[in-house]
């Protein structure tokens, strides 16, 4: 969370692109290099591996492809305190997507949770209405919704796809933007911050959140991405000026108090089964 936390303030730095550019150089880089690490953990060739996926590997790898073209579509239209706060929520999205699709029953704590964070994503969108940043703060729920998505995929399968749909979805974003794009228009100092996110910030992101995963519960994995909703917008802020809105900073406490909560919760629940049983 600490690796990935300067995203949005390195998707702010980039001036001069376009946002297809973005997209597309950010989802190439980031196939290659994931494809890349996979061929050499696994040892097999990444084409293999993504014909191995089955159906719901490819709808994972379409899934993520979708949430990484909104968050960086969000970045381009609102504030990115709005964007990380709304994007905490997918926790909760993918809870009452297990519960519809995959009728995993849900606490009542975590419906109390889902309540107050609608609340305050309410609040944020009440601030950015007249302002407008409202279509950025739409696509921000888009990019959640989808991650939860994935979630829901993930769970659905046993076989290990994540990796491998990760890496194809890199290669699906940029296949979809490439008609909009002119990537090679870009600047020098453009390609250079696209190549460092894309080949090495992403990748270690992402290679160092799968492998805490295996060994932490899913409440404390919630509780530890809150550090990339503050860090990310404090980067920007003490960087570039761009201080989060009073709505953006009153939905975004509302918001991270029902995740806190609801994960202390799970976390305390957790421990009590073993020590009853």
């Amino acid at each position: 969370m600490v690796v990935i936390s300067p995203d949005g303030l390195i998707l702010r730095t980039i001036g001069d692109a376009g946002t297809w550019d973005i997209l597309f150089w950010r989802s190439l880089f980031m196939g290659i290099s994931l494809s890349l690490a996979l061929a050499v953990s696994e040892r097999r060739n990444p084409i293999a591996l993504w014909r191995g996926m089955g159906r719901m590997g490819w709808l994972s790898a379409l899934a993520l492809a979708g949430a990484n073209l909104c968050f960086v579509a969000a970045i381009a239209q609102t504030h990115v305190a709005n964007v990380l706060v709304i994007l905490a929520t997918m926790p909760l999205f993918g809870a009452v997507l297990g519960w519809l699709v995959l009728r995993e029953a849900v606490r009542g704590r975590t419906w109390f949770a889902i309540a107050l964070a609608l609340a305050g994503i309410a609040i944020i969108f009440g601030g950015s209405i007249g302002g407008g940043t409202l279509s950025g703060d739409l696509t921000a729920v888009g990019c959640a919704f989808l991650h939860a998505v994935n979630l829901v995929i993930l769970r659905r399968t046993k076989t290990p796809i994540m990796l491998p749909a990760l890496a194809l979805s890199g290669f699906i974003g940029a296949a979809m933007v490439l008609p909009f794009a002119g990537p090679l228009g870009l600047t020098a100092h453009d390609m250079r911050w696209l190549a460092f996110s894309g080949l090495v910030q992403m990748p270690l992101a992402l290679f160092l959140f799968l492998s805490g995963t295996r060994y932490v519960p899913a409440a404390e994995v919630a509780l530890f991405s809150l550090v990339e909703t503050v860090l990310g917008p404090l980067w920007v802020w003490l960087a570039i000026g761009e201080r989060p809105g009073d709505a953006a900073l009153i939905g975004g406490s509302i918001v991270m108090s029902a995740i806190v909560a609801n994960s202390v919760l799970a976390l305390k629940g957790d421990r009590r089964r073993p020590a009853e049983a």
